[in-house]
């Protein structure tokens, strides 16, 4: 009787310590499962960082070239611009982002300011069904002579007051190129490893400066 109750213990124990614990490749394939995600999530912290610094990198170079437009605009406003494109360049160091640089570029219109142009833009025509002047007007000559019946012939001073509107439309167009730029800023920093950047081009139009007498 007692041999028996010996010999159970005895298989009792055994099937324990078999079934007790895990194997080598188990602990080794838990701690590859383990050590992925670890990675993955360390993956999706550093990329979160990165767009968070990234955003707020973007949003003070945004207000700083929000500050710098207005800056350029009133100081053109009070001494106008010159008759040749302008640039100039700096960094935002007084406003205490050094790393922060910009650049604006000044350029003159690129467009054929002339008579009938000017008044295209006043009539808000364009193409080939802007107005002309003369015609307008009525002057309708042939080999310098006035058709008879034709407007000229009913109004003789057309063609001095045709003359005399193109010299004042050649003159509004010439203020306008005077007064009229693009410009373009563009804001630069350096984001760890690479350049951002980003421009911004708005139009001014300055046709009394406050310096000028």
């Amino acid at each position: 009787m007692s041999r028996r109750v010996q010999g159970s213990g005895f298989r009792l124990r055994l099937r324990r310590a078999q079934t007790a614990g895990f194997t080598l490749l188990e602990v080794m394939i838990a701690l590859a499962i383990l050590a992925a995600s670890m990675l993955a999530v360390s993956q999706l912290v550093s990329a979160a960082l990165r767009n968070h610094t990234r955003a707020v990198n973007l949003e003070v170079a945004t207000l700083l070239a929000r500050g710098k437009l207005a800056e350029l605009e009133d100081q053109f406003e009070r001494t106008g611009f010159k008759d040749f494109d302008q640039d100039d360049e700096g960094s935002f160091e007084d406003e205490g982002h050094p790393e922060v640089h910009w650049k604006a570029e000044v350029s003159k219109p690129r467009v054929e300011l002339g008579p009938d142009r000017i008044l295209a833009m006043l009539t808000g025509a364009g193409g080939e069904g802007a107005p002309d002047l003369a015609r307008l007007l009525g002057q309708q000559a042939q080999g310098g002579q006035a058709q008879e019946g034709s407007p000229e012939t009913l109004f003789p001073g057309a063609a001095a007051l045709t003359a005399t509107l193109q010299a004042q439309l050649a003159v509004i167009g010439e203020q306008i190129k005077k007064g009229v730029r693009e410009l373009k800023l563009t804001v630069s920093w350096r984001d760890g490893a690479q350049d951002e950047s980003f421009s911004v081009v708005t139009h001014l139009a300055v046709l009394a400066p406050e310096g000028t007498p």
